[in-house]
Formats: C-alpha cells, sequence, structure tokens
C-alpha cells in the first residue's frame, strides 16, 4: 500500500486519468472528421475514398457505405442485355378503323384525343381516254336518238352476227326485226333500196329482172294487191346480193342483204348430223314442190305423202352431195330438232318470205 502511494499520488493518477480521457477524446474526434463529407466548390457533395488494410469507406454524396455494409450487402442480379426495342407504330382500334371513311373525322395520335383530322377517302375512277371510242351498242343507241335508223341497224347488225354480246342476243334480235320492218318490209325509202318510177311500158317483172330481185319481193314490200302499174308510180326495189348462213347448232338459218341483217328463222336440220356444211350455190326454184323419195316414189305437192312443204330452193350438186335444198314442212312440230333426211326444213310461212329473197345467185353457207 505504501509503494503503491509511493508511485501513485492522488494528484499523479487524477491528472493521468485526465490525460487519458483527452487523448481519446482527441482520436474519436478525428474519425469524425476524417468520416465527414466533403463540399465541392459548386455545393454538390463530392466522393471521397478512403481506404486501410482493414477498412474501405466510400463517401458519395451524403451516402456513407462501409466495407463491411458492401461485403454484407446482397448482390442484384445483372439483368440480361438485349437490344432496345424500336418503337412500334400503335395500330389503330377497331373505333378508330370504323370513322375511317370519306370525311370522317379521326383521333390523332398527338396532343388531346379530342382533336380530330379528316381522312379523305380515294375513289377508283376508270381514267378515260381522250380519244376513246364508245362501244357498238353505244353507237346504235345514239343513231337511234338521232333518226339515223339504217346506221343504228348496221351497228346493230355486226354486233348479232359476230355475236359480240351472246347475253344480249334475243334483245338486238328483237330491235333489228322492227327496224327492219321499216327499212326492208315497207314501202319507205332506204339506202338498201332504188326508188323507182314507173315508166310507160313497165311491168314488175320487167323491173325485177332490170335490178336482179324477184317479182314477188317488189309486189309484196310495196303492198300491191295487183301487178297493174301507174306511169309515175314510186316503186321500192331492194337493190344489192344475198346471202343464206345456216347454224347447225343452233337451229337457226340467218338472211343478209348486203352483209347486213335482214331476218333469222328457226329450222330443222338432218339427223344424224346428214346435213352438209360448206358453201352453196342455187340450182333451182319451186313454188308448190314435187317430192321426188329417195325410195323412188313421186309425190306431186298436197300429196299426204309429200313432205316439201310449199317451197323448195335447190343446191347444186356436189360429189357425193346430191337432192339436197331449202324447204317448208308438212311437219312443224320437228322445227328446232335434227330429224330431217339432210335438208333445212322451215315454216312454211318463213319459207315463203325467205323463198321471195333468193336470187340464182344468192350464196348460200351451212356452219357445224
Amino acid at each position: 500500500m505504501k509503494i503503491f502511494q509511493k508511485y501513485f499520488s492522488p494528484t499523479l493518477s487524477i491528472s493521468s486519468l485526465f490525460f487519458v480521457l483527452l487523448s481519446g477524446l482527441f482520436v474519436s474526434f478525428m474519425g469524425v472528421c476524417c468520416r465527414s463529407v466533403l463540399a465541392s466548390d459548386d455545393g454538390e457533395a463530392s466522393v471521397l475514398l478512403v481506404k486501410s488494410d482493414d477498412d474501405v469507406v466510400i463517401y458519395k454524396k451524403d451516402i456513407i457505405i462501409h466495407s463491411e455494409e458492401i461485403k454484407a450487402a446482397p448482390k442484384k442480379p445483372e439483368e440480361p442485355k438485349t437490344a432496345p426495342k424500336k418503337e412500334e407504330a400503335k395500330k389503330p382500334k377497331q373505333n378508330e378503323l370504323d370513322m375511317m371513311e370519306v370525311g370522317a373525322p379521326v383521333p390523332t395520335r398527338k396532343g388531346d384525343p379530342k382533336e380530330f383530322k379528316v381522312i379523305e377517302k380515294p375513289v377508283a375512277v376508270r381514267p378515260v381516254e381522250k380519244n376513246q371510242e364508245p362501244s357498238s351498242l353505244e353507237m346504235a343507241d345514239k343513231y337511234l336518238k338521232e333518226g339515223k335508223k339504217y346506221e343504228a341497224r348496221n351497228m346493230l347488225s355486226d354486233i348479232f352476227i359476230n355475236k359480240k354480246l351472246p347475253q344480249k342476243q334475243h334483245e338486238i334480235k328483237e330491235l333489228l326485226d322492227t327496224l327492219n320492218k321499216e327499212l326492208i318490209f315497207s314501202a319507205s325509202p332506204s339506202p338498201d333500196a332504188t326508188m323507182y318510177t314507173v315508166q310507160p311500158g313497165d311491168i314488175i317483172s320487167k323491173i325485177a329482172k332490170q335490178f336482179n330481185t324477184n317479182y314477188e319481193l317488189i309486189i309484196k314490200i310495196n303492198g300491191k294487191s295487183t301487178s297493174r302499174l301507174n306511169i309515175g308510180e314510186k316503186l321500192k326495189v331492194l337493190t344489192g346480193k344475198t346471202k343464206i348462213v345456216v347454224s347447225k347448232n343452233d337451229f337457226t338459218l340467218t338472211l343478209l342483204l348486203n352483209g347486213q341483217y335482214v331476218k333469222q328463222y328457226r329450222i330443222c336440220t338432218g339427223k344424224d348430223d346428214k346435213t352438209p356444211v360448206g358453201a352453196f350455190e342455187v340450182k333451182n326454184k319451186m313454188q308448190e314442190p314435187t317430192w321426188y323419195s329417195p325410195a323412188g316414189g313421186v309425190f306431186p305437192y298436197g300429196h299426204k305423202e309429200n313432205i316439201l312443204g310449199t317451197r323448195w330452193i335447190g343446191f347444186k350438186d356436189k360429189p357425193n352431195l346430191c337432192g339436197f335444198g331449202i324447204h317448208g314442212t308438212t311437219i312443224p312440230a320437228s322445227i328446232g330438232t335434227a330429224s330431217s333426211n339432210g335438208c333445212v326444213r322451215m315454216v312454211n310461212s318463213d319459207v315463203e318470205e325467205l323463198y321471195d329473197f333468193v336470187t340464182m345467185d344468192t350464196e348460200i353457207v351451212i356452219k357445224g
């Protein structure tokens, strides 16, 4: 005890204790200062890194992280790097699509959705060529409206004969027949005819021969009941060449004058395809013909076995083709069928009308 008192006086002990405490405070103060945040000139927090053997302290702005905390903090898993996605254009919603009509307002993509803009819907218009010509049917209609019946008839005739509008064949045929009632089958002047003035000494058969036509046709189209003529009288005389076109497939016979439609008739053709095809010339013409049967019988007109009807138009013979022609029938129900022995049958009234147009130079063409 005395030894202790010798070395440690009360005064010395108090002074030593004070010194120790003061040293500890100084060390603590320095540690705090080292952990202070240093401000930069612009007022923002600077980053200070203090490294020792066992401790790393990072100062970033006002955040203090110790090395122990860094080691203990769980690492956030890295997200896989992907290429930045291109911004896809937004597709319009259905209600917007519904509004895309001519003159319909559509919400804009930017700004207030209540704002609208007008989308003009293009209208497909067929371009019209400067020198584009109207169709044949349009031209025919134009001629009819202008009263040019002859020009309209010729235009429609071309459409009908060449079947340019198959779906309108029946309609065009009816219109042609109506036009030809005036142009062909009446005494009205027509470019297809000559208006002949009767001279002293004229008779109808003489006039017919002069214009290569038939006596009966002049009588018919001029509406005469007798053959008597008056000097100075005007007669309509059809001029030009006639042609007959037979279609076996359609069961039709078409009469043409100067290449233009006159009339079309229904016919009967040969059974077992016996009606020959090709071009034929007229051999003879007979009214109330006698029938010479292939079996050897001879049957005059009016006989119950005579099947030729009221008219006969015979074809000139060809090798292996003899005895063919166009005639009437005693079996009108056969029209529109293939039931003859090879000749072309017609209803009697039709063949009588055709007969008046046919001359010895009429061309006959039969098609399959």
